[in-house]
């Protein structure tokens, strides 16, 4: 949508449970298909569960074995089980939590909707052999599933990416509008989004330490190399799904891409430090609520822009690979080999 003053409206502040998840036409440089690896999820949440019912500390004890890390990370981090309760492989609290009824309830609609992650691990074998080909050194990586009462669609540790699948039963869920999570939210609470936001999931996990410099500019061009890297990682998954926006938001954004671009140098938010402003611009959301920007905004501008650029610079140097892009954080650099000047 073209407006006369685009940028002459105040929004206020809007604040949401954030799910990454943009319909359209984004450039993407092709990559060679990889060899293709089988690759499988981890169902920690059905191996939690006994099908009989009978739970022994044999059966805690397994599970510490076989999922060592992520079992420790589950109790204390995810299902927030005090320290204190360590004993015995926090045992005593996990059989309070599989027993519990609303967690058996839960479970079942999981297993209703999840019977198998047959298509969503087909979708990772191929992410990960593009992964492995175009981060050759990468560490070996591990997806485990879980439910967790609401708490989280996706943890990461080290190597491990956690998917909360009770975060994907689908907008209908009846369950979601009950907890007051927002209407744009709800519409991304379903399994078509569980392996992008894997994906984004990995790619925050093994870059996030780059994100020391707290200008306006480093945030903005991360965003845009994350997309970039979920991009390369799922070439065939529409846009839609990786960057969470709709086909008209998409298309505001691109009609309005030189007007963002002169918004953001005018508020002068290039090298700002102001987190909380700054973060306006990325936050998920029905729009993107920062001051100036119009209620029929797309949400996360800040990410339309960084991705914009990054294409930007790639189309300047065709020969960077997704490692060497992966691993450069001089921002100053990459904006100005960008030549971005969107018209």
């Amino acid at each position: 949508m073209k407006t006369k003053s685009l940028f002459s409206v105040t929004i206020k502040n809007f604040t949401g449970l954030l799910l990454l998840t943009v319909v359209g036409l984004f450039s993407c440089n092709q990559h060679k298909q990889a060899p293709i690896e089988n690759f499988s999820i981890q169902r920690f949440d059905q191996d939690l569960f006994q099908k009989n019912k009978q739970y022994s500390q044999a059966h805690f004890d397994s599970l510490f074995m076989n999922y060592k890390g992520f079992y420790q990370s589950f109790c204390t981090d995810i299902i927030n089980i005090p320290i204190a309760d360590s004993a015995n492989h926090f045992s005593k609290t996990l059989l309070s939590f599989v027993q519990y009824p609303g967690i058996i309830e839960l479970k079942k609609d999981v297993d209703s909707v999840f019977k198998d992650l047959t298509s969503e691990e087909a979708e990772l074998s191929e992410a990960i052999s593009i992964y492995k080909k175009e981060i050759p050194k990468a560490d070996p990586v591990h997806f485990i599933s879980f439910i967790s009462e609401f708490g989280y669609a996706n943890v990461a540790y080290d190597t491990i990416i956690g998917i909360g699948l009770d975060l994907y039963l689908g907008a209908n869920y009846p369950i979601y509008p009950a907890l007051e999570f927002p209407a744009f939210m709800i519409k991304k609470l379903q399994k078509a989004y569980l392996v992008p936001n894997a994906v984004k999931a990995l790619g925050f996990s093994r870059y996030e330490q780059q994100v020391t410099d707290k200008r306006f500019i480093a945030m903005l061009l991360f965003e845009g190399k994350i997309k970039h890297f979920v991009k390369t990682l799922l070439p065939e998954t529409p846009d839609t799904l990786i960057f969470g926006i709709s086909a008209e938001q998409l298309k505001w954004c691109k009609e309005n891409e030189a007007l963002i671009w002169a918004h953001l140098i005018q508020e002068k938010l290039l090298y700002s430090k102001e987190t909380s402003r700054n973060l306006r611009y990325f936050n998920d959301g029905p729009f993107t609520s920062a001051p100036g920007v119009p209620a029929e905004s797309s949400p996360a501008i800040g990410t339309f822009i960084g991705y914009q650029i990054i294409q930007a610079y790639l189309a300047n140097a065709s020969s960077v690979s997704l490692n060497e892009l992966m691993q450069n954080n001089n921002w100053d650099e990459l904006l100005k080999k960008s030549k971005y000047h969107p018209k």
